[in-house]
């Protein structure tokens, strides 16, 4: 017998497997194909393709919204009723940091024509003589004030010829324009800070609104038109 046939035909060791043998039994080629297939990680890192059905219980939506966003360009479409996890991820936020926007922009624009309006309105008023400056109005105040004071200067002097009860009114009288003083003076820095107020106000309303800078998306890229 020659060494070929003596190392060929050796017995192998007690309980190891054959050549092209697994420990489980079966050959290497009949488990490679038992084995179960490795799952699908995506293209370029974009997850798993998911259905519409999964998606929606994702995001908390209807299976019907996911097609809708499809259709309108935020979540790209794979194959039939199939998507990357990440698509659905990164497209539904770019939708709903769009729709954001959109309502900001909307508040904006509708705060821009009520103060626009009450513009308007408010040079119709004065126009139809309904209403009138408010420098004015303080003019004809500070005009009656002055006619008050001067009228009530010689009130004394026309109610007694007594010098002890003339000084009596006069103090009465000057206590009392010195209140109206007070009021008067206070009231009209009331309306002095209403006024600043109101045209800070008129100021930020009609400036242009919707010009800042747009958010940008995890990916990089901008909303798409909807």
């Amino acid at each position: 017998m020659s060494e070929d046939q003596m190392v060929k035909g050796a017995p192998t060791a007690l309980g190891a497997p054959l050549v092209g043998e697994n420990p489980a039994g079966g050959s290497d080629r009949a488990s490679g194909q038992n084995a179960p297939p490795a799952p699908d990680t995506g293209a370029a890192g974009r997850g798993q393709l998911i259905a519409s059905a999964l998606a929606a219980r994702l995001l908390m939506v209807s299976p019907e919204r996911i097609r809708q966003l499809s259709k309108e360009g935020w979540i790209e479409k794979q194959g039939r009723d199939q998507f990357f996890l990440v698509d659905v991820v990164q497209g539904y936020i770019r939708f709903r940091n769009d729709s954001d926007r959109r309502a900001q922009k909307s508040a904006a624009d509708s705060r821009v024509r009520d103060a626009r309006a009450r513009e308007i309105e408010l040079r119709n008023a004065v126009r139809e003589g309904r209403v009138i400056e408010i420098d004015e109005a303080m003019a004809i105040v500070e005009e009656m004030i002055g006619l008050f004071r001067a009228e009530t200067a010689g009130l004394p002097a026309r109610v007694t010829r007594d010098l002890q009860f003339r000084k009596t009114i006069e103090t009465a009288v000057n206590d009392i324009l010195e209140r109206v003083a007070d009021i008067a003076a206070e009231r009209g820095r009331a309306v002095a800070e209403a006024r600043a107020a109101s045209e800070a106000v008129a100021s930020n309303a009609a400036r242009s609104m919707g010009s800042g800078e747009q958010d940008i998306s995890a990916d990089g890229r901008g909303p798409r038109a909807a």
